[in-house]
């Protein structure tokens, strides 16, 4: 059953993922969740999911599946895809299936395929996959079917041990807000923050299928969260997107500062001179600026988790991520894009010093990004916008790895801007960001 053709299905690194019930309808999903188990080695299989309506019903099919194919089961129930990744990890799992399609509206859902170790699929596995939904089912016989196991409270508590090992607690007392938009970060988030020993608020805390706000946490949805820092006269506000793995803050004047700064403060928190800072290629200055204030040499990979993480592998870097507030650090077992690092990081920096968040995030360069989606755009009309812009550039670079990346200077001070197709939605986007808005507003033109 190879995967049928459709606008919405999107079958990449970041996992295989559509509109219900158009591309993620059950008889679909049994094709889907037996390939995956078909390219895993032996062993047991983590389930875990986000509060999507679609959610508990599919996952209650993949477990069934799953046991029916002679597997072990540990049933995570509503937990982050960080935290799945760090129990997959840590109890040494063959592998584990988090059904989450993390920023995507309410009618999408998703498998994202973890495999041995808690990382995400290479293309190899990936490609394996494909050639599994074509082979014949092999479900075993009835003697062996597989156990379920309970994991929910073990999972989250793995994770958030995981955490306070590498990271320094506050020295002082601190006051947060969380907004995990009624979904799955919600109670691991209360949890982590009470082992740090900060007074806590919450927001959108009950679980909503439908999402409270904007399921991805840009700085135009958190306005509630911004309302309650000021309420409360919190230190800072946290704002998750539906799975958990990236982080938005609010500072303690009840401003959203936006996703853009999660990663350049946890590199001041966390880089050590010398270090190396991977970041991918859409991703602001801000953590380029970060990595020199740290004097770490600082490199670009591909978008996509995975990209970044293999860089980071390669590379021995300790801290890296992506701009979309996604922060990634290797001593935590989710290695991966992970909220509740990126909350504890943050708390560590305002806690091991008396500056408030809004001082961290003034002693940071001031940059001016703009992030668009544009529609019916091809790969020969990207490369001829990107080529109208490194005419006009000076010291124009062209970095091709992942759709067109083109950095070059305007007016003697620092620009790029990047077009890709979307590994998660049928869009082109579109991401500059430029030293001022004059400056934006003249590199946007030379791409039109």
């Amino acid at each position: 059953m190879t995967m049928h053709s459709s606008p919405t299905l999107k079958f990449s690194i970041s996992g295989l993922r559509g509109v219900y019930p158009a591309d993620i309808s059950p008889d679909k999903w049994v094709d889907y969740v037996r390939a995956f188990a078909a390219v895993l080695p032996a062993g047991a299989i983590a389930l875990a999911r986000d509060a999507r309506a679609t959610g508990p019903a599919l996952v209650d099919i993949a477990s069934g599946v799953l046991r029916l194919a002679g597997r072990e089961v540990h049933d995570l129930g509503l937990v982050p895809t960080p935290t799945i990744k760090a129990y997959v990890a840590g109890k040494k799992l063959a592998g584990g299936l988090m059904v989450s399609a993390s920023h995507n509206p309410a009618e999408y859902n998703a498998l994202k395929f973890i495999g041995k170790g808690g990382f995400f699929f290479s293309a190899a596995e990936n490609a394996r996959f494909v050639s599994a939904l074509d082979a014949a089912p092999q479900w075993g016989n009835y003697r062996l079917q597989g156990r379920l196991v309970e994991a929910h409270t073990a999972a989250m508590e793995f994770h958030i041990n995981s955490i306070l090992k590498v990271v320094k607690k506050p020295r002082r007392r601190l006051t947060a807000v969380v907004d995990p938009v009624g979904s799955c970060g919600g109670e691991i988030a209360l949890l982590l923050l009470r082992r740090l020993g900060v007074k806590t608020f919450a927001i959108h805390l009950e679980e909503k299928s439908s999402f409270p706000r904007p399921p991805e946490p840009t700085a135009n949805a958190l306005g509630k969260l911004a309302a309650a820092v000021r309420k409360h006269k919190a230190d800072i506000g946290f704002a998750f997107d539906p799975d958990a793995d990236r982080l938005s803050l609010v500072d303690e004047k009840g401003r959203a500062i936006g996703e853009e700064y999660t990663l350049p403060l946890a590199i001041l928190s966390t880089a050590k001179k010398g270090g190396t800072v991977v970041a991918n290629l859409s991703t602001s200055m801000l953590s380029e600026s970060a990595a020199a204030l740290r004097q770490c040499r600082f490199v670009r990979s591909m978008v996509g988790e995975a990209n970044v993480v293999d860089e980071m592998r390669r590379l021995k870097s300790l801290i890296g991520g992506e701009g979309n507030g996604g922060v990634i650090d290797a001593r935590i077992p989710s290695f991966g894009r992970d909220a509740l690092s990126g909350v504890a990081h943050l708390l560590s920096l305002l806690g091991q010093s008396k500056q408030p968040l809004s001082a961290w995030v003034n002693s940071l360069p001031r940059y001016v990004m703009t992030k668009q989606v544009v529609q019916g755009m091809d790969a020969a009309a990207m490369q001829a916008s990107v080529e109208k812009v490194m005419a006009r550039l000076e010291a124009a670079k062209l970095d091709t790895r992942d759709g067109f990346h083109v950095s070059g200077r305007l007016g003697g001070k620092p620009c790029w801007l990047h077009l890709r197709a979307s590994n998660t939605e049928p869009v082109v986007r579109l991401i500059a960001e430029a030293e001022g808005k004059a400056e934006l507003d003249k590199l946007l033109e030379l791409a039109r």
